[in-house]
């Protein structure tokens, strides 16, 4: 058995924002992480930490990009144990975008279509919970009742198949009260 990690966030930016009023849960970004030191962690959000208009497949870190910024971004990590099947394919298919990224764009219109409690699927299109959702799907982990293009941030927030490790801030996350190898980044 492994465990993976499902981290939601709320940087405080415009847009974290806004999704965070229409959600009405306090998180409003979601990342996925193949190890508990997180690094990296899988989401689509911004590819220039300073600017929401560039956007697609990112690997983000605790202390990079826009959470070197936002260093007052507050989240929630929770594991999932998995079997070493669902690891390898859920790697696998992470890979899968990673190599294939350009192919990939940031789903705006999904954004307008979830505010309003519709959802919409395009190829090759997604938002960071769409995303999550969809690798957790493809990697036969079944944690959600919806399908991925239906799936917002807020679904992930208190699932009973998941174990809260740790909230408060992202910033912090190292200090927790475990002991941490920072430095072990899992290769996909």
């Amino acid at each position: 058995m492994k465990k993976i990690y499902i981290v939601t966030t709320f940087t405080g930016t415009l847009l974290s924002c806004l999704i965070r009023n229409i959600s009405k849960t306090p998180y409003a970004h979601v990342s996925i992480a193949l190890n508990e030191d997180l690094r990296p962690m899988y989401s689509f959000g911004r590819l220039n930490p300073k600017t929401p208009i560039f956007a697609g497949f990112v690997e983000e870190n605790i202390n990079e990009g826009l959470y070197a910024i936002k260093t007052n971004t507050m989240c929630r990590v929770y594991s999932l144990t998995v079997t070493e099947r669902q690891y390898e394919k859920l790697k696998e298919n992470i890979y899968n975008v990673s190599i294939n990224r350009k192919q990939y764009v940031y789903d705006v219109k999904a954004l307008v279509y979830l505010s309003v409690n519709k959802s919409r699927k395009k190829d090759y299109k997604y938002v960071c919970s769409q995303f999550v959702a969809d690798m957790l799907q493809r990697s036969e982990i079944q944690i959600l009742d919806k399908e991925p293009h239906q799936v917002r941030p807020n679904d992930f927030y208190d699932l009973d198949d998941l174990e809260l490790e740790y909230e408060g801030l992202l910033s912090k996350y190292y200090e927790k009260d475990k002991v941490h190898n920072i430095g072990e980044v899992v290769k996909i």
